[in-house]
């Protein structure tokens, strides 16, 4: 016993230094494998901040009850190498996982919410930073775009929420970009789609 604690101290140091290196490694793994430029960085976030707004999700469209779910839904224009794939494609495109909104993460930097009963509504996940899910491709405005999202959960349910909260989105390089995204949401409310058709 003796010998391990006399041990113990180069051990964790060992240890620590091999999760430094590790940890560092994959950082710059993954600052060299980011393949979009500063200026497709700082266009996409214009992009996904410029289109970002609060819904309803589609499960409680279809239930129609109480909830402490919402979304958060934003989109971005294909690049001309995803369209021309597309295309060639008839309409289909390869998951990959290195499209740029794969690298994209958020955090929730601020939020204000009540609902019906002028209670106050927390986020249960408070605010941890993960990344944006990918939905499907909508054409808007004779453009396509992929939409992707985020799914939150508040501690209480609503009936109606209002409110808002700020949100930062962050790439690789640690460019951000924050955005106050207005809540007014109702549980009757239908998901808007019909600025949008699908690109057949």
């Amino acid at each position: 016993m003796d010998n391990m604690n006399k041990y113990m101290p180069h051990l964790i140091l060992s240890v620590v230094i091999s999760c430094q290196t590790f940890m560092s490694s994959c950082q710059n793994l993954n600052k060299s494998d980011y393949p979009y430029s500063e200026e497709q960085t700082k266009q996409f976030l214009a992009e996904i901040t410029k289109n970002v707004s609060a819904s309803i999700t589609d499960a409680t469209e279809i239930k129609k009850q109480p909830t402490n779910k919402f979304s958060i839904w934003t989109s971005y224009p294909l690049s001309k190498d995803q369209l021309k794939e597309y295309r060639q494609n008839n309409g289909n495109l390869s998951n990959k996982d290195n499209d740029i909104s794969d690298f994209a993460t958020y955090t929730i930097k601020e939020s204000d919410f009540t609902n019906e009963k002028n209670e106050k509504l927390n986020f249960t996940d408070n605010g941890q930073a993960i990344y944006l899910q990918e939905y499907s491709l909508w054409e808007y405005e004779h453009i396509l775009h992929q939409n992707v999202g985020i799914e939150l959960a508040l501690d209480k349910k609503f009936e109606k929420l209002k409110g808002h909260l700020n949100i930062e989105f962050e790439m690789p390089g640690k460019i951000k970009k924050e955005v106050k995204i207005p809540v007014n949401l109702s549980i009757y409310d239908k998901i808007e789609e019909d600025s949008a058709k699908a690109d057949q």
